[in-house]
């Protein structure tokens, strides 16, 4: 099962497979069409760092390449920045009666907060398997020459959430994790991924929105201790404002 981006040795491919055995998932990773992924350089130039980020649920990839496109400044200090924004694959979302949307993983409901017994709905295994669209969003980056821990990862919602089981499931260190609202409904598998030599030195940070009432800005408090007892350092930002 090779992915559509670079990725000589297969081993982020091989990784989620293995997890994916463990737990008796049979989904297999999902691989990054061109057509499902939209990227750009700030400011041009040749890229010496790069971001991928994930859009929500329900949404695409469009309306953040506009904004970060709009609105991002990249510190001199970083040079140029490769966006790579893949979008999540088309499946029924419970969560939306069963209408097929794009969603990286299923929900059963929303909203979601931490009174809500974790993993919330979630399905680890959908998730995982969406996982591959993202580790060959961040192949894809090094194989055009940018060091893997100058490649951070992001998302909001839905994608912070992919944000962090994606990097903490790829093979290489990265950069770094940013969650915008997002959830981390995957604690009894944090703990032996965090274990792993790449993730050691691992940062996150973790902003979430006071008036978000879909995923409750509980969350961040619950998901920064999972993620801190796993010994992995966050910096939590409550709140951001949303309108």
């Amino acid at each position: 099962m090779a992915s559509d981006a670079s990725d000589p040795a297969g081993s982020s491919e091989s990784l989620l497979l293995a997890i994916a055995r463990d737990l008796g998932f049979k989904r297999p990773p999902l691989t990054l069409p061109k057509e499902c992924l939209t990227e750009f350089v700030l400011p041009k130039g040749r890229a010496t760092c790069g971001l991928v980020w994930m859009h929500g649920l329900g949404d695409d990839e469009e309306g953040w390449a506009d904004m970060l496109e709009d609105n991002f400044r990249v510190p001199a200090a970083c040079g140029s920045c490769k966006f790579v924004l893949p979008r999540a694959p088309r499946q029924p979302s419970s969560c939306n009666g069963g209408d097929v949307t794009t969603s990286w993983f299923d929900i059963a409901d929303l909203p979601i907060s931490r009174k809500s017994s974790a993993p919330y709905g979630c399905s680890l295994e959908e998730a995982l398997s969406s996982c591959g669209r993202v580790h060959a969003a961040i192949d894809k980056l090094i194989a055009e020459g940018i060091p893997s821990e100058r490649i951070m990862v992001g998302g909001f919602s839905q994608g912070g959430s992919m944000a962090m089981l994606s990097t903490l499931t790829y093979p290489k260190r990265l950069g770094g994790i940013l969650v915008f609202s997002g959830i981390c409904f995957f604690g009894d598998l944090l703990n032996k991924l965090a274990q792993a030599p790449h993730c050691k030195e691992l940062q996150v940070f973790w902003g979430h929105g006071t008036r978000d009432e879909v995923l409750a800005a509980d969350l961040q408090d619950e998901g920064v201790e999972a993620l801190q007892a796993a010994g992995i350092k966050v910096t939590a930002k409550m709140p951001y404002l949303q309108s």
